[in-house]
């Protein structure tokens, strides 16, 4: 046990050397979820409305944002957690999301560009390439806009699928 915490104050006494508030700065970003949030949409075409609670908080150790939320859509409830984090090495933020328990975990890279929030994915289906985008647009620090488009050619046309609001409703 001691070996361990020996080994951990020179990996922090190291890290503090080196300059790491960059690193933490860049990570503090993330920190625009914090709290509880109520979402609602619409998706594109129909009269379907999609609601959610959503709560946010840092990991015990402040290295990721942890995200549980609880999502209505046509009645039928869907539970997902997500986790985000920033590697510094490459610059890059990214998220893991596990949806329903048991399903198959996705993942993904974020791109912060100062109150926006980009998430690129794609996915196959009947031999055919289909991208997603989805952007998080704050605001202010209470209201984050949201909005989801697909493309099916490559990027080059975006349709909007789903669209809303969040507000923050407590911290």
């Amino acid at each position: 046990m001691r070996a361990k915490f020996g080994l951990c104050l020179f990996v922090a006494m190291i890290s503090s050397s080196l300059g790491t508030s960059q690193a933490d700065d860049a990570t503090r970003k993330l920190g625009a979820f914090v709290g509880k949030w109520q979402t609602e949409g619409t998706l594109t075409g129909s009269d379907n409305k999609i609601s959610s609670t959503l709560e946010c908080r840092w990991s015990p150790q402040g290295i990721f944002l942890v995200c549980d939320q609880l999502v209505n859509l046509a009645g039928s409830n869907h539970h997902q957690f997500t986790a985000y984090s920033y590697n510094s090495k490459d610059n890059i933020y990214s998220y893991v999301t596990i949806p329903d328990p048991g399903g198959r975990p996705n993942s993904g890279k974020v791109e912060i560009k100062g109150n926006v929030w980009t998430y690129s994915s794609s996915f196959e289906n009947g031999g055919k390439t289909i991208q997603i985008r989805t952007t998080n647009e704050f605001t202010d620090p209470r209201t984050e806009v949201f909005k989801t488009q697909s493309s099916d050619d490559g990027g080059n046309t975006w349709k909007t699928v789903l669209e809303g609001t969040a507000h923050k409703v407590g911290d």
